[in-house]
């Protein structure tokens, strides 16, 4: 999920944002090497041990507090809500005389998945977008369509939102993107974070869901994911647009990246089991972007990274300050939970609780409320009476899957408004029969799952 970028048309990774007067391109240059300078220690402490992790927490908020005058109307009150909440929690722990360590807890909350966040940006320096052409150039029909839909949620696995921007600038330099182009943009994305390990969804999931497991829950969303592919694939191509539906000219090697990027991060679990999943997928997507760079023009590739750092990094300072906020309020629920001793009326968390924390958070994301938000305030609550984290962290991916989908206030679909000029609201009109079915097919997968595992 992401802010808006501009509506001037498509822009590349590296070309200089002309959103912001010229104080603020400076003042962004250096949030960039802020947060890339948190993305480098978080990465040394998961490797040494020898940098605490206030430290990237705190250069990660402090860049926050730098960018907080880009945020939105709708983003900056989703923002200050959660800190509000967390803030009282706070109050309450310094009250009990344990501020600092509710206080350390919150600076260091979300740093591991901000260093994943900075990192994964990266990957768009390497990915191979199409050349450009007009739409003659774009394949037709709805063979096309499924190969559009497809290629975006392969490559949208990978390098996360880069994928959308890349796939989305094509077919919108060759004429106004369409309404069925949109939705296929939108739903082949939104699943990835179903079971993608590059998407914050999984890292959230980690996070919240203390002994969840990476391979049992992509297996688990990938069930979800696979079909609802079809489903989604199979209502688009049976409309009368599909039939001269441009679609993207995705080619075999412009997967090439990706996938040496899995298998590194697969590669690099089996050498090093205690690494934490997160700091290793942040280490290959700093690292692989650099070294492929610096083989093609070490000179020119130094200045793309640098680049990069300067103008790109800056830009996500949407989701910056929701995770940072995040951190807040999962510190301030944890403190609120502890000292009022305040707990849900539950005695077990399996499929049906799952199912409901799933239905919770698409319905609050339909009225403009964050999946992080809610998951964050009930996954510390629910935590005393889960008894298979891998049901929750599951449970935690489907609602930010589904609500990245259904939501017309999801970061994904304000970006492609800023960026396409598509009004954000029609996604949910578009979207919301297709949701009521991932629902149903989430529901199915949750109680298997439970039956099989649990």
């Amino acid at each position: 999920m992401t802010e808006p970028a501009a509506k001037a048309g498509p822009q590349s990774a590296t070309e200089p944002n002309t959103r912001y007067p010229r104080a603020s391109i400076r003042l962004g240059a250096l949030t960039g090497w802020l947060l890339f300078a948190a993305a480098l220690s978080s990465i040394t402490g998961a490797l040494s041990g020898w940098v605490p992790s206030q430290i990237p927490g705190a250069l990660a908020w402090t860049a926050g507090l730098l960018l907080f005058h880009r945020l939105g109307g709708l983003q900056r009150i989703q923002v200050l809500l959660m800190l509000s909440v967390g803030a009282a929690g706070l109050l309450q722990a310094a009250y009990h005389g344990e501020l600092f360590a509710y206080g350390a807890q919150a600076l260091a909350n979300s740093q591991v998945l901000i260093a994943m966040l900075v990192a994964v940006g990266f990957l768009r320096l390497v990915a191979a977008p199409a050349a450009q052409g007009n739409s003659a150039s774009l394949p037709r029909g709805r063979a096309a369509l499924w190969k559009t839909l497809l290629g975006t949620h392969l490559f949208g696995a990978a390098i996360n939102f880069s994928a959308l921007t890349i796939i989305g600038d094509r077919l919108h330099s060759a004429r106004p993107l369409q309404p069925v182009q949109a939705i296929v943009l939108s739903r082949g994305f939104g699943l990835a974070a179903l079971w993608s390990p590059f998407f914050v969804a999984m890292g959230i999931a980690l996070t919240l869901a203390p002994g969840s497991r990476l391979l049992p829950m992509s297996l688990a969303g990938l069930s979800v994911a696979l079909p609802a592919l079809l489903l989604a694939g199979y209502s688009l191509a049976r409309r009368k647009e599909s039939l001269d539906f441009a679609g993207y000219p995705l080619q075999p090697e412009a997967l090439r990246i990706p996938l040496v990027l899995v298998l590194l991060v697969m590669a690099g679990h089996q050498l090093l089991p205690w690494l934490g999943i997160l700091s290793l997928i942040t280490i290959c997507s700093l690292s692989l972007p650099l070294l492929i760079l610096l083989y093609q023009n070490c000179r020119q590739g130094a200045g793309r990274y640098r680049q990069h750092i300067e103008q790109a990094v800056p830009g996500m300072h949407g989701e910056l300050l929701l995770f940072l906020a995040a951190g807040v309020l999962m510190a301030g629920i944890s403190a609120l939970v502890h000292f009022s001793d305040l707990t849900l009326s539950l005695r077990h968390f399996g499929a049906p609780e799952a199912a409901g924390l799933v239905g919770l958070s698409a319905l609050a994301a339909i009225f403009g409320i964050h999946p992080v938000i809610t998951i964050s305030s009930l996954a510390g609550m629910l935590m005393p009476v889960v008894t298979d984290p891998n049901l929750l962290g599951l449970s935690i991916l489907m609602s930010w899957s589904l609500g990245v989908m259904v939501s017309p206030c999801s970061g994904t679909h304000l970006a492609m408004q800023g960026r396409f000029d598509i009004n954000a609201f029609r996604f949910f009109g578009w979207n919301w029969r297709f949701g009521l079915g991932l629902y149903g097919l989430s529901c199915l997968v949750l109680f298997g799952y439970e039956a099989l595992f649990s």
